[in-house]
């Protein structure tokens, strides 16, 4: 059993992460603006922050297989890998899944249906 799930990590990084990345539209909207006419460097800012975006949205998934559950994050060396029986609580919230390992908690933004599945996963 190898299933997959997009998530978002917890609020204050995501609002860190996509501030910086509207950061870059910013840019984008401010040489467009700023110019007047079309230029090259407005479309290749627009292009980089279509990118990241890309990016921050599918380099972030929960794999659970049979024993672990592996959380992918957008840097490869971040990756954190837990055994399933290492799991000490799991609770579903409003907009996510909140996870104790070892005393230490992560949070997940998620949509709802993935969240209900992977609680059920974790917690079978």
């Amino acid at each position: 059993m190898n299933k997959k799930f997009w998530y978002q990590p917890d609020i204050a990084t995501s609002v860190i992460c996509w501030s910086f990345t509207f950061m870059i539209l910013l840019l984008s909207i401010l040489l467009w603006l700023e110019i007047t006419v079309f230029q090259i460097w407005t479309a290749v800012v627009f292009i980089i922050f279509c990118v990241v975006v890309l990016i921050q949205i599918f380099f972030r998934w929960i794999e659970i297989s049979d024993e672990k559950l592996i959380v992918h994050t957008i840097i490869p060396q971040n990756t954190k890998k837990f055994e399933l029986a290492s799991i000490e609580n799991v609770r579903m919230a409003r907009y996510g899944i909140n996870i104790t390992v070892k005393n230490q908690k992560y949070y997940f933004i998620m949509r709802k249906s993935s969240c209900e599945i992977l609680y059920n996963l974790i917690d079978s």
